[in-house]
């Protein structure tokens, strides 16, 4: 048997598996629809690929709609939230949008620290 070279996952291949198993488990557990999944999507992995992360570095990312709770006021859906694990910490780095997926802010949670980023 040869063994197999394993080559780090770029940023937007580890972003297509983390939307991938993000699927899987909301259409299992009948969670949020697909769709909140893949809301805004494309653009978390093109803002993922302009910060400066190592290669490989994102483990898992989850998106989620923010909502609103009453219907007597408002848009059903106020934004976006992209909420990336990365290997190198244990935080978070969290992408803020608007509900067209226009990237408000960017920023870490926790000990996590992305040159150029604010850390909450």
């Amino acid at each position: 048997m040869v063994p197999s070279i394993q080559r780090p996952l770029s940023a937007k291949s580890a972003l297509s598996r983390a939307l991938f198993g993000v699927s899987l488990l909301a259409s299992l557990l009948i969670l949020p629809p697909a769709e909140a999944a893949e809301r805004c999507s494309e653009e978390v992995a093109e803002h993922l690929e302009e910060l400066p992360l190592a290669e490989g570095d994102v483990k898992s990312l989850r998106i989620i709609e923010r909502t609103n709770i009453s219907d007597d006021f408002g848009p059903e859906i106020f934004g976006v939230d992209a909420w990336v694990r990365l290997n190198s910490c244990s935080g978070y780095l969290v992408i803020n949008m608007t509900k067209g997926c226009f990237v408000r802010q960017t920023y870490t949670r926790g000990d996590c620290r992305v040159e150029g980023l604010r850390n909450y």
